[in-house]
């Protein structure tokens, strides 16, 4: 008996250890997509199946997952309490950046879960299937607007993929990069972009509230649950599955690494964490030990071979720029433009000559201006970003002016805030391949 007990405390001290001490999950992208998603189903599983654990997630967005896997790689080294969310977004990032940092620099520990992407549009948008945007792409692929995730990742990919399959040249994809899936989401809603693409649970939400419709998803067949075609069914012969992992910093022991694996191991077998899978839409994917590495090898390989083989098929000259934008980015930008010509205004009246005694002045007009260029960025959703700027401009001269108010200045300000503004879209539109409302 006393033997049996002193097996069991013996036999415990692992897990004692493991929940006295913090254990920190960085999810390399903003709040709201697949990698924190993935770290905070961590977090409260482990806090469920081991009392007293201490877990915290730490957001270090930036470049498909390279920031953070740089920063977690130097400042993590030797750390056997740290783990960072990766996945083949990651794999890619890191080829397409050229990244000086990759996951061969970190500790393999565990593959987690895969998911289908989704490609999704505004419950109000035309499109009414796959099909349809995909004709609609074909005939115009500047047109289509593409919002995801980083540049080089998973979403970034199967868009190229799929224009691959429609026979465009990847350099004719106009795809929008964010920091994360909240912001993704915000500018399909906001209809900033013309479809948005990404993996099936960051999007169920709004998919469930009727905000979103499902045109397709990149599975190999149709998953219950999620009443959309797959791209196979619209014609396009095409499926790409994401993954979710972890890894640990470098420096660890043997002894270190096989502890953490088998702590996340635990988790992967909880009933919390299958419970999590099933809320989720995720697939338990769980592959840990020599064969988590092994697959490792094989993806970066794979990834590598698509790229260059879209690399080499994409002969017509480079137009194709992505950009790592926020909904609020365009709006802010057009409002630090204005301002700029605000400043120059000011120093052009201070220079000029001083208004005789009793004559009106200006400052009242420098508040109206101040008062229009805070609900420029609101406007700029509601009613298109060339007619926001124009009348911004034109309150702007009418403000600074200093006089009342007279046909013909109104509309020379009208026409030439238009031509201004018109200037800016298509700098915005067609030089930079973003989307403006």
């Amino acid at each position: 008996m006393i033997f049996r007990g002193a097996l069991a405390i013996l036999l415990s001290i692992p897990l004692i250890l493991s929940a006295s001490t913090p254990l920190t999950i960085v999810a390399p992208a903003a709040p709201g997509g697949g990698w924190d998603q993935t770290a905070r189903a961590m977090q409260r599983v482990l806090a469920a199946i081991e009392p007293g654990a201490s877990v915290q997630v730490d957001n270090v967005p930036g470049a498909a997952g390279t920031i953070g896997l740089a920063r977690f790689v130097q400042s993590e080294r030797g750390n056997p309490n740290a783990l960072l969310v990766t996945g083949l977004v990651m794999v890619s990032g890191v080829i397409t950046s050229h990244s000086p940092v990759s996951l061969a620099d970190a500790t393999p520990i565990a593959r987690l879960t895969g998911e289908t992407e989704v490609i999704v549009v505004p419950a109000s948008s035309s499109y009414r299937s796959m099909q349809a945007l995909a004709d609609a792409f074909k005939a115009d692929p500047g047109a289509i607007a593409w919002g995801g995730g980083s540049a080089g990742g998973t979403d970034d990919l199967l868009v190229r993929l799929m224009a691959e399959q429609l026979g465009l040249p990847a350099s004719r994809v106009n795809y929008i990069a964010f920091a994360g899936g909240g912001a993704a989401l915000a500018a399909v809603l906001g209809g900033q972009v013309t479809a948005a693409v990404s993996g099936y649970g960051e999007f169920a939400g709004q998919i469930a509230a009727g905000e979103l419709r499902t045109l397709a998803i990149s599975a190999a067949a149709r998953i219950p649950g999620i009443d959309a075609p797959t791209l196979r069914e619209s014609g396009i012969a095409l499926d790409l599955a994401n993954w979710r992992a972890v890894v640990a910093p470098p420096g660890l022991s043997d002894a270190e690494r096989d502890a953490l694996t088998d702590r996340v191991a635990r988790m992967a077998r909880s009933d919390p964490w299958q419970k999590t899978l099933e809320q989720t839409g995720w697939e338990d994917t769980f592959l840990a030990g020599a064969d988590f590495r092994q697959f490792l090898l094989a993806e970066q390989a794979r990834i590598e071979a698509v790229l260059h083989r879209l690399a080499a098929s994409d002969t017509a000259p480079s137009r194709r720029m992505t950009m790592s934008v926020v909904p609020m980015t365009l709006p802010i930008t057009v409002t630090s433009l204005f301002a700029v010509v605000l400043i120059v205004f000011l120093i052009q009246r201070r220079s000029a000559p001083r208004p005789e005694p009793g004559a009106r002045r200006p400052e009242p007009g420098v508040v109206i201006l101040g008062a229009a260029l805070l609900i420029q960025p609101l406007l700029f959703t509601a009613v298109g970003f060339v007619a926001s700027s124009t009348l911004l401009f034109t309150v702007g001269s009418h403000a600074l002016r200093g006089r009342g108010w007279r046909a013909g200045d109104s509309l020379k300000d009208i026409a030439i805030g238009l031509v201004f503004s018109s200037l800016l879209f298509l700098v915005f539109s067609r030089g930079l391949g973003v989307s403006l409302p």
